[in-house]
C-alpha cells in the first residue's frame, strides 16, 4: 500500500526488481481473451524481463526474449533458466518491446488514426514569434 500512493517509490520498486511474474485471470486463459497486465507493460519499459500466463497476446507481441508466456509449470521454469542465463539480453529484449508495442507515439498514433485524427505536428515557435 506504501508504494501505491508514491510515484517515486512505485518507480523505485520496479526498478530494484530483477523481472515480473504474472497469472492471469480463468476467463482470461480460457477465453484467450489476449489479456496483457499494464503492470507487465510498466516491468518491460524499465528494462524488466517478464514472465507471464498465456491468454492469446502472443498473436500481437513477440515472446522468447524480454517477454516470455507460460501455460505449464515447466514453461515457467525454462522461463527463468532463459532470463537467469543472459539476464542482459533479456532486459535489453524488454525495452525494445516497450518502445515497438507501448510508447505513447505507437500508441497515441494508432489511436489517433483510427479516430480519423491527423496527428498534430509539433513546430516550436521561433524566438521573434515567441516574443510576440
Amino acid at each position: 500500500m506504501e508504494f501505491s500512493q508514491d510515484l517515486d517509490a512505485y518507480r523505485r520498486y520496479i526498478g530494484e526488481s530483477r523481472g515480473e511474474f504474472t497469472v492471469a485471470k480463468d476467463q482470461n486463459i480460457r477465453l484467450r481473451s489476449g489479456w496483457f497486465s499494464d503492470g507487465a507493460t510498466t516491468y518491460l519499459a524499465c528494462g524488466r524481463p517478464v514472465i507471464t500466463q498465456e491468454t492469446g497476446f502472443s498473436n500481437i507481441l513477440p515472446t522468447g526474449e524480454g517477454l516470455l508466456a507460460f501455460s505449464t509449470m515447466d514453461q515457467i521454469l525454462r522461463g527463468i533458466e532463459a532470463i537467469n542465463s543472459d539476464y542482459q539480453r533479456h532486459r535489453r529484449a524488454a525495452c525494445q518491446i516497450a518502445r515497438e508495442f507501448f510508447s505513447y507515439e505507437v500508441v497515441l498514433g494508432k489511436t489517433l488514426a483510427d479516430l480519423g485524427i491527423s496527428r498534430p505536428v509539433y513546430r516550436p515557435a521561433s524566438r521573434a514569434t515567441a516574443a510576440h
